[in-house]
């Protein structure tokens, strides 16, 4: 994901969420939009925030990926209004069955990159009997061989009504 596009849309509106014991090789900072997050990454020592808090619970297992994620890749593209401009347009991600989809809007989008893969992770809804899209999560290409991809972003989806 494009971190400094993301940091530059934000100026200092965002909050930087901390996600483990800060002395811990494995602990990680995330900064958040009302939309979005990025883990900032390891090099990036200060970005100017609005707050810094502990990661909220539920975020900390979509991090942990506890839940269902199925492969995703970017299906639709939907203008809401006849007349709006490009920033209005709404994306819309499915799974390869096509059972399952996500609208994010285009601002968030243009934070993945070509090479990023998409997940989309789901709950099952016991009142629809159907499963739900709860996030588009986002991981990096693998920089080397025999590397997993990694965790660095997730996108929260926008109103349904679209």
């Amino acid at each position: 994901m494009k971190f400094k596009n993301f940091v530059k849309s934000l100026a200092s509106s965002g909050v930087i969420y901390k996600r483990g014991i800060e002395d811990l090789p494995f602990a990680d900072r995330w900064l958040a939009s009302p939309t979005a997050m990025m883990l900032i990454p390891t090099t990036v020592k200060s970005v100017t925030a609005a707050a810094i808090q502990d990661m909220p619970q539920a975020i900390d297992k979509m991090i942990d990926q506890i839940g269902h994620t199925d492969y995703a890749v970017l299906s639709d593209a939907i203008m809401p209004y006849p007349d709006g401009g490009i920033k209005d347009c709404i994306r819309v991600y499915k799974t390869q069955a096509g059972d399952i989809s996500i609208k994010i809007s285009n601002d968030d989008w243009k934070l993945i990159e070509r090479k990023d893969t998409c997940e989309i992770l789901y709950a099952y809804d016991i009142d629809t009997n159907s499963n739900v899209a709860k996030a588009l999560l986002v991981k990096s290409f693998p920089k080397l061989p025999g590397d997993d991809e990694e965790l660095v972003g997730i996108i929260f989806p926008v109103n349904d009504e679209v």
